[in-house]
């Protein structure tokens, strides 16, 4: 009895070992390789090509692919994981911790892999200082573009007599009076999720960049300048003083603010590009729906040039360089997931606008989804570049709870006097405690002109 229980706890023992040789990748010569990200919308087309490869080539290397996506809670999560030694081998970089995360030695250069010069190279001329690269180190790549417009309910315009999309923002609170004035409590010509902070970012100064000059720092200058933004919010802040704002935005958050829109009872929205598969998918709005241009202040072409994020898909976890051999396959799945045939599929979906047009090259049918070409043309942009504000902390409230803050049903402060109150905080707290050569490595590159001449 005795000897039979020894053998049996004898493989138990096994069983363990074995588990946990397969937890670390090292199970019948199969490598593991470990990848997080937060990008819920493409999550279904990504496992189809990842089961392809893990099936695949995977098999001839010796790789698999795990993946895993996460929703709300990314950045506490990654966080946490890297602060535990948790974290996977590739992981997609966020601007609220990749300085932090580069310092801490939690994110490595994409050096540290073999072989990835070559494909470095190819994005030679479009890396930027903090945003793929720091310190003159390569941490990531852009992988798509994400743009920025409006959407507008075509039948609720046409049943108000507005034949044409507002042109400027005066006239988007204008309309906004009218669909609301006739809506008979059912339809409001504009909405708000306020219980969602990043709103503030992707819905109103992003978009108002165009009419800046830059997302809220000058790159010029060198100096937060968020001012800029005050006639926007003065006319958003309008619309809610005029009742012509859903009811209820103070409660709502983004899902919320789309969902309205998507069933009809919302005349228009900004929107991103991301919201194409929200409003054909998530929220499908089952009516006709336009994608046109963001509104200027003024009558005619806007000052500056159309402005547009390239976005980063993954960086390189220390994770990664548990061993030489680990890290060669880390590099192989690096290049799987950044491939110009990966992304022509996910173009072919109308899951992301590839930042290389070779991708584009590569398609084999153009997306189908409505407002994906809209958001799609974006001719003679240029990139967004990154501010200094993760960098710095600022008493008081966050950029984006500043701006929203003065969209609330009782503003505590009016836009104008709130963002000249947000740029003193920030540039005091850039001047207080970033060294001169940090702040200096925002400047806009030589020749960079965004005026839209």
């Amino acid at each position: 009895m005795k000897k039979n229980m020894f053998i049996a706890l004898l493989g138990l023992v096994f069983i363990g070992l074995f588990l946990t040789g397969c937890q670390n990748g090292d199970a019948d010569g199969v490598t593991v390789i470990r990848v997080w990200s937060d990008n819920a919308h493409e999550r279904d087309l990504r496992e189809e090509q990842i089961a392809r490869f893990n099936e695949g080539r995977g098999l001839e290397l010796g790789i698999e692919i795990e993946y895993t996506v996460f929703g709300s809670g990314w950045v506490d999560t990654i966080r946490l994981a890297a602060q535990t030694g948790e974290a996977p081998d590739l992981f997609r970089p966020n601007g609220t911790f990749i300085r932090e995360f580069i310092d801490a030695g939690f994110l490595v250069p994409l050096t540290s892999l073999p072989d990835m010069e070559d494909f470095i190279a190819k994005y030679d001329g479009y890396l930027t200082e903090n945003l793929q690269m720091f310190n003159g180190e390569v941490f990531t790549l852009p992988y798509n573009l994400t743009t920025y417009k409006f959407v507008i309910n075509r039948e609720i315009f046409d049943r108000n007599g507005l034949e044409n999309p507002p042109q400027t923002w005066e006239e988007v609170r204008e309309f906004a009076r009218i669909i609301t004035e006739n809506g008979n409590g059912d339809e409001f010509g504009f909405a708000l999720g306020l219980q969602s902070n990043w709103i503030a970012s992707a819905y109103i100064h992003r978009p108002a960049a165009h009419l800046m000059g830059h997302h809220g720092f000058n790159h010029d200058t060198l100096e937060f300048q968020f001012e800029r933004l005050a006639p926007v919010l003065e006319q958003i802040a309008g619309m809610v003083a005029d009742g012509s704002v859903f009811p209820g935005a103070s409660g709502m958050d983004a899902d919320a603010m789309r969902a309205q829109f998507a069933e009809g009872r919302v005349g228009m929205l900004p929107a991103v590009s991301f919201d194409v598969g929200v409003y054909n998918e998530q929220f499908p709005a089952n009516f006709n729906w336009e994608v046109v241009e963001i509104p200027n202040l003024v009558p005619g072409p806007a000052p500056y040039r159309t402005l547009a994020d390239g976005t980063n898909l993954l960086g390189v976890g220390a994770a990664a360089l548990e061993s030489p051999e680990r890290a060669a396959k880390v590099a192989e799945v690096f290049r799987f997931f950044y491939s110009d045939e990966n992304m022509a599929e996910m173009f072919e979906h109308g899951l992301y606008i590839p930042f290389r047009s070779q991708a584009i090259d590569l398609a084999s049918r153009q997306p189908e989804q409505r407002g994906f070409a809209e958001f799609a043309d974006v001719p003679n942009f240029l990139l967004l570049l990154p501010m200094p504000d993760n960098h710095v902390t600022i008493e008081g409230l966050s950029i984006n709870e500043t701006i929203l803050s003065t969209l609330a049903a009782n503003p505590t402060m009016d836009p104008l006097t709130a963002m000249r109150d947000l740029d003193d905080r920030l540039n005091t707290a850039m001047r207080e405690q970033l060294d001169p050569e940090v702040i200096e490595s925002f400047r806009a590159p030589a020749g960079r002109d965004n005026r839209n001449n």
